[in-house]
């Protein structure tokens, strides 16, 4: 049996089976069939553009670290022109995507063996606009004989022993070092770096930020990009900063460190409606600017929720409808429910919501939706909540 065949056949088989089985398949490489299915599962949700077995798929991380297809195209919307280099390639992902926004793509890569795959899945997607070149980046940059229009790098944030690491310096290749070099072949540069790492810090050490750009996907913060243009001298306080999350495209907020230290929240009790913003605008920090720039108010100076009296549209945030407001108490609360059912999130409160499950006695899940806060004119109170209205 094809190999081809043998992967689609046993793509929901039991894989820990299916290993143990090998001695009958003697014509199938059993070990990579399996890698091939678990990769095929991965990318079927990941980038379910790739799902596709004539495809060839690397170890498990290059997976994991590489790009959804929802963030590789949101990249691709960013930045368009003649020449583009993507000096990370990884598993191509990012390139295939640029692809269709740059006449020409030059993918680089340190992995001779991701190089491999990289020619085989290009040219089975017929991506020919994409040339691989198996080389260390900073060497690429410096022997590039023709300018770029944009270069892009997802610096590896892992050590040699495999550690995660949370500097740029520490990344590789090391975009600190290597930005001005990178100046001399293009006038823009698009880094991609983890959510955790620092924006402030990362602003300090890059040159002539332009834009950041914060990436949610089903409101999970995936990464944070900063583009460098050379024309660009502004100060860090004057970035503006863009959050978005993919599955909602038209909720953008964007701020700015002036705009957030010039901003002054209301606070108020909770209203009719809450409004908890999503992980990209927590992550940009934007407490107060937030608040201001979609006229509500926030329930506390340290409880990052807000609340208004009539509906606001279009707010980048989860919107609940508070039906009421109770004591921290399992009489007052099992009262509001249906059934000693609800999703529970804390902010700024002292329990956690694994104690409230237990002190409450609720199971997890349904349609209500409990927030333990602390709030002006209240103090700490349960929210008894709906969803709905975003």
């Amino acid at each position: 049996m094809p190999l081809k065949a043998f992967i689609l056949q046993h793509l929901e088989d039991d894989l820990h089976r299916l290993l143990l089985s090998a001695n009958r398949y003697p014509n199938i490489d059993i070990p990579y069939a399996v890698s091939q299915i678990e990769a095929l599962r991965k990318v079927k949700h990941k980038v379910p553009a790739w799902f596709n077995p004539d495809l060839k798929f690397p170890p498990g991380l290059s997976l994991e670290q590489s790009s959804s297809e929802s963030t590789a195209r949101f990249k691709a919307s960013l930045c368009s022109g003649n020449r583009m280099a993507d000096l990370t390639g990884g598993m191509g992902i990012d390139s295939y995507y640029w692809a269709s926004s740059f006449k020409k793509v030059d993918y680089i890569e340190q992995s001779e063996h991701l190089c491999a795959l990289a020619r085989h899945n290009f040219a089975t997607l017929g991506a020919s606009n994409i040339a691989v070149h198996h080389q260390d980046a900073a060497d690429f940059m410096a022997q590039a004989p023709l300018p770029y229009d944009l270069v892009y790098l997802d610096p590896a944030r892992r050590d040699q022993h495999k550690n995660k690491v949370f500097l740029l310096t520490d990344c590789t290749p090391d975009i600190v070092a290597l930005q001005d070099t990178i100046f001399q072949k293009s006038p823009k540069i698009l880094l991609k770096t983890a959510p955790m790492m620092d924006i402030a810090l990362a602003v300090k050490q890059l040159h002539h930020v332009a834009k950041i750009w914060i990436v949610a996907v089903q409101n999970e913060c995936k990464e944070v990009l900063y583009l460098l243009d050379q024309q660009t001298t502004l100060p860090p306080d004057e970035v503006e900063i863009v959050c978005v999350d993919t599955q909602h495209p038209t909720q953008i907020f964007t701020s700015s460190k002036r705009l957030e230290k010039e901003a002054v929240a209301p606070l108020a009790p909770p209203m009719q409606y809450l409004y908890e913003p999503f992980t990209s605008v927590l992550k940009a920090g934007a407490f107060h600017s937030f608040a201001t720039q979609y006229g509500l108010y926030k329930l506390d100076t340290h409880t990052h929720l807000y609340t208004s009296e009539a509906l606001v549209a279009d707010v980048p945030a989860r919107v609940f409808r508070i039906k009421a407001i109770t004591k921290y108490d399992s009489k007052a609360v099992l009262a509001q429910l249906s059934t000693p059912q609800a999703n529970i999130t804390v902010r700024n409160f002292p329990d956690t919501v694994e104690t409230i499950r237990k002190k409450l006695k609720i199971r997890d899940g349904g349609e209500t939706y409990l927030f333990g806060v602390t709030a002006v004119g209240i103090g700490k109170a349960m929210l008894v909540c709906e969803r709905g209205f975003d």
